[in-house]
């Protein structure tokens, strides 16, 4: 069983690993295949709700959040 401190730190760092931006999302682009990120936290207020994707080739988007 982990301590209080051990949990507490561990959450931390998955906090900050969920917050570190651009990250992979899994979704290939679609003007050359590669993988395609999520550029920021923000999530627009639009319906449905999207967030801002971009490519290392350069093609941005949006996809659904």
């Amino acid at each position: 069983m982990k301590t209080l401190d051990e949990h507490n730190q561990e959450a931390v760092s998955n906090f900050l690993e969920m917050n570190t931006y651009p990250r992979p999302n899994g979704i290939a682009c679609p003007k050359c295949g590669k993988e395609m990120m999520d550029l920021d936290y923000a999530i627009l207020t639009s319906y449905p709700p999207k967030r801002n994707v971009g490519c290392e080739c350069g093609h941005r988007d949006y996809r659904i959040a």
